[in-house]
C-alpha cells in the first residue's frame, strides 16, 4: 500500500512539474509588446491627407450691428462691395452695400456697411491652392510624409479662417501628415479625407 502511495506522489508531482515547464516555456516564448521597436520597424501611425489644388471658400466671419460691422486693416480687402453676407444660423442673409478706406475715429477700424440685420455673419471667399485643417501648419511649415519619413516643408499661407487654411507651395499628390510627429520619425500612412 505504501508503494501505491508513494507512485501516486510521485506522479501527481511528475505532472505538476511538467506542466509548470510547458508553461514557463510559453511565457519564454511570447514577444512582449514594445511600442519603440514597433514605430522603428513599422513606422508612427498618423493620420495624413494627399494635397490637391482646388478651388473653395473659406469663411470670414463679419459681426454687423445697426447695418456696420468695423474691421482691421489686415481684413479689410476680404470684404467687397455685394459681397452676401450668411447669418451663422444660416436663415438671414444680406449683402455688404460699402466698404470704407477711411478709418473711424471712434473705433479706430474700417467700417463696412451691410443690409443685413444686427448678428453674428460671414461671408464666403473664394480661393485656389491646398486647403488643410488649421492644425496641420505650425509655423509656416507642414509634415509631409517623404518615402515613409516626416519631412517639414515650408509653405505659403494664402489665407486661413476658424478650422482651414489655404496654402500654397505643395505639390498635388503630396501625403501631408496630419498628426504631430517629430522631423525624421518614420510614420505608417492611414490615408484619411477632409
Amino acid at each position: 500500500m505504501k508503494k501505491i502511495i508513494f507512485i501516486s506522489i510521485a506522479l501527481i508531482i511528475g505532472a505538476i512539474v511538467t506542466y509548470r515547464v510547458i508553461d514557463i516555456s510559453a511565457e519564454n516564448s511570447r514577444e512582449i509588446f514594445n511600442a519603440a521597436r514597433v514605430a522603428q520597424t513599422a513606422g508612427v501611425p498618423v493620420d495624413t491627407m494627399t494635397a490637391e489644388i482646388k478651388t473653395d471658400m473659406l469663411r470670414e466671419p463679419i459681426v454687423v450691428k445697426n447695418g456696420k460691422a468695423f474691421v482691421s486693416g489686415a481684413r479689410l480687402n476680404r470684404f467687397k462691395i455685394d459681397q452676401r453676407l450668411i447669418c451663422v444660423d444660416e436663415r438671414t442673409a444680406g449683402r455688404i452695400i460699402s466698404v470704407s478706406r477711411n478709418i473711424d475715429l471712434n473705433t479706430g477700424l474700417f467700417a463696412v456697411k451691410t443690409s443685413s440685420p444686427n448678428g453674428n455673419f460671414f461671408t464666403e471667399i473664394e480661393y485656389t491652392g491646398v486647403f488643410l485643417p488649421l492644425s496641420a501648419v505650425s509655423d509656416s511649415v507642414v509634415m509631409v510624409s517623404e518615402n515613409g519619413i516626416a519631412t517639414p516643408k515650408t509653405v505659403k499661407i494664402i489665407a486661413t479662417d476658424t478650422d482651414r487654411v489655404v496654402v500654397n507651395s505643395l505639390e498635388g499628390g503630396e501625403i501631408v501628415i496630419l498628426t504631430k510627429v517629430e522631423v525624421g520619425t518614420k510614420v505608417k500612412v492611414n490615408q484619411g479625407q477632409l
